[in-house]
């Protein structure tokens, strides 16, 4: 039986959505291809019909998924992107996130994998990420320069925060983890340099 062209995408589409929350919680080397196929109800060999390995999974993963969080700023005047921003960044560096990252970010639970992977993966990721830059600088202060640097020192900081709050066990330096990166990330895009 052939499927049409959307049918396809659909499933692919599936398929990235499922492996990318088994991927997020278990990390790339801790799951297998069969693990990948099950989390998305199909068998290995749907998978490997839309993907050429496991790496082209997370490459797609990465480029499906990476950033998605901030894609509500896209087309907002600064003020208003600094205050959904704020919204974002409450709800990123919240216990919520820390406690389920298979549908969390990418960046806090698969950075380290991206790191180990290939370039189509890494090329990928980076991508992904100068368009969440693109996103978020114009919520800062300054010049382009110094806007796309806030930017990418907010991420860090946030990206930063949700791992190591992750590695801590549940508690109070886990909380102070997230709350005092959440006051200073705050204070990026509310004051005036």
């Amino acid at each position: 039986m052939r499927y049409s062209k959307e049918h396809k995408a659909q499933a692919k589409a599936a398929i990235v959505r499922e492996a990318g929350r088994t991927l997020k919680e278990s990390g790339f080397h801790a799951v297998g291809v069969d693990a990948l196929a099950a989390s998305a109800q199909v068998t290995s060999g749907a998978l490997y019909s839309n993907f050429a390995n496991k790496e082209a999974v997370l490459e797609e993963v990465v480029a499906a998924q990476l950033g998605i969080e901030f894609a509500g700023l896209a087309d907002q005047e600064p003020a208003e992107r600094r205050h959904m921003l704020g919204e974002i960044l409450r709800l990123y560096l919240s216990d919520l996130h820390r406690e389920d990252p298979g549908h969390g970010c990418v960046m806090p639970s698969l950075s380290t994998d991206v790191a180990r992977a290939g370039e189509p993966v890494r090329e990928a990721y980076q991508r992904r990420m100068v368009e969440v830059i693109a996103l978020l600088a114009p919520a800062m202060h300054g010049t382009q320069e110094e806007r796309e640097g806030q930017a990418w020192a907010l991420l860090a900081s946030i990206v930063g925060a949700v791992t190591l709050a992750r590695a801590l066990p549940s508690g109070d330096h886990a909380q102070a983890v997230l709350d005092a990166v959440l006051a200073s990330a705050m204070r990026s895009i509310t004051d005036e340099p």
